[in-house]
């Protein structure tokens, strides 16, 4: 195992995929997208391909967006990209119907890094060892953990391009009321601004939480102001928990390690501020989330980092220009504070095993994903990349899209940044998960009797899946460094 780890962090940290002598030699060019270019040229002329298209599987959140970027590639490529559109929440569902019917009709598939288990088990995604050793990518100026995700049982799967990891936001022109800072120290022995911890995130919610038409710090709050906001709902929360669990879900075993004392404690957590957040916020998503937030009825939200820019952007907004992004909070493990930002989405690119030129397919993403046309792409006012790369901090186009204080932020926020569980049947974990914290949240359940219920769910999932298959991904995924956290 120890070897095994050894060789995936090799690969993550020399920024390359090591060359295997059996493998072709790296094609020419100095750098990533000349060498994508270069080989999708060099595929296209030794097949002798007239009129090359690939089609890809895309989130329609970037139908207004990926356009530019294939009409670039077929002006420099002549290979012609089409589009399948689908909401994020149904093409999962997609990839596993192609993974039965093998129709080839998708080159590519664009969705999280989570499908990547259940997808390469179905076999209807390609490891890109193989050609990424004639591109050779580079994953330079991308903190280490969100490298490994883009890896599965040591074999490269996906091809980020987004670093969606959670962060925290509050309302400066909130924190900047008269006698704010004065009152807030006082109660509390601090001073008022980003929290460390989880709790001191949740005292902040009670002190700022104010009733409708309330009078507070000389601004009367005609809508009321609820003290923070959050995904709770069924299909969300999981992507928040494990920041306040601070640490590894299973051992290596695969023993789950919910039902403890700082699994309870963070069931008590993740539920208990809750009360400061809107009644209805139990089925609220982004659409719902997003406008609240805008709409100013909130004084802080952990969330997306993509929701800074809707505050900023949207014409209805009534909070532009004053948002303050806050590193995640963390929670305190053995007298040490612990920050850990799940990625809870994070857009990226897979190759259909079922392709009929895969290669080619691969060529385009690693010109997508490369550092220049990369960070192009997370500069597009119509896309919804988010920043995650080093060469983001200075690059002007970013930093006039984001804000320097916001990219600061979550370019500090990604050396925390961790995966959701690359496991196969992890939507099942994480069902599992969500319904236990919903019903504790609706006081219908206890911390303590969620744990148990969440152990056994996850026991019965890793019987059913394989245990020897779930110990080999989870002591792989472990020791690439996705989690952080080691054993």
């Amino acid at each position: 195992m120890k070897r095994i780890g050894l060789v995936v962090l090799i690969v993550v940290c020399s920024l390359s995929i090591t060359l295997s002598t059996a493998w072709t030699q790296a094609l020419p060019g100095e750098t990533v997208e000349e060498r994508a270019i270069n080989g999708a040229k060099a595929y296209i002329e030794e097949r002798n391909l007239q009129d090359p298209s690939l089609t890809m599987l895309l989130i329609s959140l970037f139908k207004n967006s990926m356009p530019k970027y294939a009409k670039q590639w077929e002006d420099l490529t002549g290979v012609k990209i089409e589009f399948v559109e689908y909401g994020y929440t149904d093409i999962p569902a997609k990839i596993m119907a192609e993974a039965v019917a093998k129709t080839g009709q998708y080159d590519i598939f664009n969705q999280f890094p989570y499908v990547v288990p259940d997808a390469s088990g179905a076999g209807v995604i390609l490891s890109m060892d193989e050609y990424a050793a004639k591109g050779k990518p580079d994953f330079s100026g991308i903190e280490p953990a969100l490298q490994a995700q883009q890896f599965y049982n040591d074999q490269p799967y996906f091809l980020l391009l987004d670093g969606d990891h959670l962060i925290l936001v509050l309302r400066q022109d909130i924190l900047d009321l008269p006698g704010v800072k004065e009152e807030f120290k006082a109660k509390f022995g601090r001073e008022v601004g980003c929290p460390e911890t989880m709790a001191q995130w949740e005292e902040m919610a009670t002190f700022f939480h104010t009733e409708k038409g309330a009078t507070r710090w000389g601004k009367t709050f005609e809508q009321g102001l609820y003290g923070a906001m959050g995904y709770r709902a069924i299909n969300f929360s999981y992507r928040h928990f494990p920041a306040y669990f601070g640490g590894l879900l299973f051992d290596q075993d695969m023993k789950p390690q919910i039902n403890t004392p700082r699994g309870v404690e963070a069931i008590k957590a993740f539920t208990s501020i809750v009360k400061y957040m809107p009644p209805d916020i139990q089925g609220w998503g982004t659409p719902q989330i997003y406008p609240f937030w805008a709409s100013g009825q909130a004084f802080s939200v952990m969330s997306f980092p993509s929701i800074v820019g809707y505050g900023n952007k949207n014409p209805q907004s009534k909070i532009k220009g004053q948002q303050l992004s806050c590193v995640i909070p963390g929670v305190e493990i053995d007298g040490k504070l612990v920050r850990r930002a799940p990625q809870a989405a994070g857009t990226g690119y897979m190759v259909s095993r079922y392709s009929k030129h895969p290669e080619l397919a691969y060529y385009f993403l690693q010109w997508l994903t490369g550092p220049t046309k990369g960070d192009e792409a997370i500069a597009d006012g119509k896309g919804f990349w988010d920043p995650m790369r080093k060469s983001n901090l200075t690059n002007e186009a970013v930093i006039e899209k984001f804000g320097q204080q916001f990219l600061e932020t979550t370019m500090a926020n990604a050396k925390h940044a961790i995966s959701l569980l690359m496991l196969e049947g992890n939507e099942e974990y994480f069902n599992v998960l969500d319904k236990n914290l919903a019903l504790v949240m609706q006081g219908n359940l206890k911390a303590e009797d969620a744990a148990k219920r969440i152990e056994t769910g996850w026991n019965k999932i890793t019987e059913d899946v394989g245990e020897d298959i779930q110990i080999k991904a989870w002591r792989s995924g472990v020791a690439s460094g996705a989690y952080i956290d080691q054993f």
